[in-house]
């Protein structure tokens, strides 16, 4: 997923956020990555002035959301944040950890992240929540397929 941004300074420069289903966010300036900065975590941007300024990531709920992009000291959303009722969509995979202990809460965190990115993504609404409740679905399955495996593993052992 891309997001376009119109940043002061860089009229006429294509900048934009890519989002992919399982890497870190990456800032694309005219197609190209962003040189990176002095520090860790910091990229250089060249402003139509010639001055350089450094840009820098802000996670946002755990880095589950897309993060804000932090510029020359301003900060910038690139995405609305989800609402409240969205974010009950997607931690309901978490609940497996008061049933599966560790084992259910990697599994729930698993379909957390994935149902984040779901809600991310620039599909139907009501198809966003139908794939989020089956991911849900899915990560009890998987909860439950695995921890039989474990316990026929354990036992046959």
């Amino acid at each position: 997923m891309r997001y376009k941004l119109n940043l002061d300074g860089f009229e006429g420069q294509k900048i934009e956020v890519k989002i992919s289903l399982w890497s870190g966010p990456k800032l694309l300036v005219n197609n190209q990555p962003a040189p990176k900065g002095s520090k860790r975590g910091e990229m250089l941007l060249q402003r139509n002035d010639g001055r350089q300024v450094v840009a820098k990531w802000k996670p946002r709920l755990l880095g589950l959301d897309v993060p804000q992009l932090i510029v020359d000291d301003k900060v910038i959303d690139i995405v609305e944040p989800l609402k409240w009722y969205q974010w009950v969509w997607v931690g309901l995979p978490i609940f497996l950890v008061f049933i599966g202990g560790a084992l259910g809460g990697l599994i729930g965190a698993i379909g957390a992240i994935v149902n984040a990115k779901v809600f991310r993504t620039e599909m139907n609404s009501v198809l966003k929540y139908i794939i989020a409740g089956s991911v849900s679905i899915l990560a009890v399955v998987l909860y439950f397929i695995v921890a039989i495996l474990l316990v026929l593993l354990i036992n046959g052992a």
